[in-house]
């Protein structure tokens, strides 16, 4: 299922589908995940290094907050690792 959410990122008015997020990240090599990170397609990533990576927001300009909640309304996974 291919859901698509709308949000306003600093300042940047976004569209982002599920679909998008899957190719965008298919391949990527983020680095290693320290506490948040999304389940996209059996990989993990760090939740806010995935979110810049596909919506070219630099990681300063927005909050962990917004990456994973936009991650949610997508229906990816998003966990908490300690």
């Amino acid at each position: 299922m291919n859901k698509t959410i709308r949000l306003n990122v600093a300042g940047k008015d976004i569209e982002l589908s599920s679909e998008m997020v899957i190719e965008k990240l298919k391949g990527a090599h983020l680095g290693e995940v320290r506490t948040h990170a999304v389940l996209v397609d059996g990989v993990l990533h760090p939740v806010k290094k995935a979110f810049a990576a596909i919506t070219g927001i630099d990681v300063l300009d927005f909050n962990t907050m917004v990456a994973r909640a936009a991650f949610s309304k997508l229906g990816f996974k998003v966990l908490r690792e300690s």
